[in-house]
């Protein structure tokens, strides 16, 4: 009962006093696995050796909370969040667009491409604007993209200011595989960033490809991704126009890892309640008044 108390007036800074009505309900509180544990990733792709102080959201429950926070959940395989004090989650996604090709690591114009994610981004506040929620600005490179060819890792970082809750960062790894591309997207607050960042790098290495996913495994025939490391990471900027990728991972994320702090894995299932809650709640009303 204490707890459930405590969830409801954290409940109250995530998401304001539209659900203070009700607790929401919990039909499964939780996680899908708690580390240390061996995780199967989906499409046969390999294992995640999710490390003590983790928990896993398998892809049901993940993708649920992507989309409820505004994302498509599009290629969602998963969510890591830790257990103790870190104040930060990472998102897995896969996506099996075809072999990476990585001839065109040196052509990589990291001025030309955050151009793109500051248009893509800027297209996209005129949708959030209709869904009354603050505009968001890609304001520059925490750290431009690099490529490492030994682990066939592409790494890069945005800054970005929310018209609301201020700075943000959007931290992203892309794994390069033999069929497409794993991602591991880091989400954090600027001033957590030093402290985060590293437990993501850490959390690259504990996966484990299955032989025959592997980078190396290439063999000719196999299909081949549209571009190269260029047009990878650049596509982000196409999904943030399209899909308002970069929207979701911060219209709420302080309060939410407040939020995560407080309660720890059980408050994954009840964020993803009571965002259900909310989206049930703001439909209800637009029915009203268009009936009204």
């Amino acid at each position: 009962m204490l707890m459930m108390r405590s969830a409801k007036v954290l409940l109250g800074s995530l998401l304001g006093c539209l659900l203070l009505g009700g607790a929401p309900a919990l039909a499964d509180d939780k996680p899908d696995a708690t580390g240390p544990a061996q995780v199967k990733l989906a499409d046969n792709l390999g294992t995640l050796n999710l490390p003590k102080g983790y928990v896993w959201l398998g892809e049901a429950k993940a993708k649920q909370f992507m989309i409820q926070g505004g994302s498509s959940g599009d290629n969602t395989i998963g969510l890591v969040a830790p257990t103790e004090t870190d104040k930060f989650l990472i998102a897995l996604e896969y996506e099996d667009s075809g072999y990476v090709e990585d001839k065109d690591a040196d052509k990589i114009d990291a001025k030309a491409i955050l151009e793109s994610y500051q248009e893509g981004t800027e297209a996209n506040n005129d949708n959030r604007k209709e869904r009354g929620l603050p505009a968001l600005h890609v304001t520059g490179w925490e750290e431009e993209p690099k490529y490492n060819p030994k682990n066939h890792v592409v790494t890069w970082s945005l800054q970005g200011n929310n018209e609301k809750t201020g700075q943000f960062v959007n931290y992203n790894t892309r794994v390069l595989t033999r069929k497409g591309v794993l991602s591991l997207n880091l989400m954090c607050s600027n001033e957590d960033l030093a402290a985060s960042k590293p437990k993501a790098e850490e959390m690259v290495t504990k996966v484990a490809f299955n032989q025959g996913e592997r980078y190396e495994d290439f063999k000719q025939g196999d299909k081949i991704s549209t571009g190269g490391l260029v047009a990878l990471i650049a596509g982000g900027a196409l999904l943030a126009k399209k899909t308002g990728v970069i929207a979701f991972l911060y219209v709420m994320l302080k309060p939410m890892l407040l939020f995560f702090k407080a309660l720890g894995a059980k408050a994954i299932a009840l964020v993803v309640a009571a965002l259900a809650g909310l989206k049930n709640l703001i439909s209800g009303k637009k029915k009203s008044a268009e009936e009204g």
